[in-house]
């Protein structure tokens, strides 16, 4: 590869990382659907027993993130 096709390839990439995401409807609610399912699982006791704590805590993040995003 020659240094100028690393250089677009990086140009590109950053390009790509760099665009606003929109945020529809869907992306909200699945959003708030997952930080409900990991509160569910990570503080109700029928399902912290049989379900691990990092279940629930990484249900929490993901919908967190989608909350997050910019519309």
């Amino acid at each position: 590869m020659s240094t100028i096709q690393v250089m677009e390839e990086m140009t590109q990439t950053t390009a790509e990382n760099t665009r606003q995401t929109k945020r529809t409807p869907f992306t909200h609610q699945t959003g708030q659907v997952l930080v409900a399912f990991g509160m569910l699982f990570k503080h109700v006791p029928p399902f912290n027993e049989t379900i691990a704590e990092n279940t629930g805590e990484t249900l929490i993040s993901i919908g967190r993130k989608l909350l997050s995003q910019q519309s």
